[in-house]
């Protein structure tokens, strides 16, 4: 893991978008899977070299929220920025998370899944590149703490057959419960480079027990990192 940490968050910012562009540059000439990541780090995505955008592209989201409210849906927000724009005009592909008229939880989790599937059995030297931010509680890509029930958290996010899971977190964990996200053997296995961005002071406990040596991904989700291929953290929490 490489990490680069400074006080300024406008400094880490810039690092992370270069290190982004810097992933992209080097696989210029192989097709790219790039999955983002909603929230804090949708800030990665401007003033990225627009050279490097193209065909051989295809952008989608790390994890989605099963909702139809476009405030609240992954996809629908990538939509607004100007980096959708631009990659749009380069004639990149998209994978389209938005929810369906009568699509289901599980019914959207299945044709995320299809779709990356796919994409991997057509490109099989292709390159997956993500954007992963932290959440306060240890969360990432939608993958909600359960340290209170490991067994549930294991089923949901451990098995080995799915890419692709569909869960209510339940209000309790956070306030978009219903949830469609990649798991643990999708992280590990099949992502070849992340960009993890975490900012502010409120997330300092959630960054300390990702370092520490004795939690667990139950306790703290974003742990997974520490197991992925190739990770380039950047925060402003020192």
């Amino acid at each position: 893991m490489e990490t680069f940490k400074d006080k300024d968050t406008a400094v880490v910012i810039r690092k992370a978008k270069e290190s982004l562009n810097n992933e992209l540059a080097k696989s210029k000439g192989l097709p790219v899977l790039l999955l983002l990541s909603g929230g804090s780090s949708l800030n990665l995505l401007s003033d990225l070299n627009q050279e490097l955008f193209g065909s051989h592209l295809t952008i989608g989201v790390l994890d989605e929220r099963y909702s139809k409210e476009p405030n609240i849906n992954n996809f629908a927000q990538l939509q607004k920025t100007s980096f959708y724009q631009e990659t749009l005009k380069k004639e990149a592909l998209f994978i389209d998370t938005k929810v369906g008229e009568r699509e289901t939880l599980e019914g959207l989790a299945q044709r995320f899944e299809a779709t990356l599937r796919n994409w991997k059995k057509a490109n099989p030297q292709g390159k997956v590149i993500t954007t992963q931010g932290i959440g306060a509680d240890g969360h990432t890509a939608g993958i909600m703490p359960y340290p209170e029930n490991p067994k549930l958290f294991k089923s949901l996010f451990e098995n080995k057959e799915k890419w692709v899971v569909g869960y209510d977190a339940t209000l309790s964990k956070n306030q978009y419960p219903l949830r469609v996200t990649t798991t643990f053997p999708f992280l590990r296995s099949i992502i070849d480079v992340t960009i993890v961005y975490i900012t502010g002071e409120e997330k300092k406990a959630a960054l300390q027990r990702v370092m520490s040596e004795n939690s667990s991904l139950a306790e703290t989700p974003a742990r997974i990192i520490k197991e992925m291929k190739n990770v380039k953290l950047f925060s402003d929490i020192i």
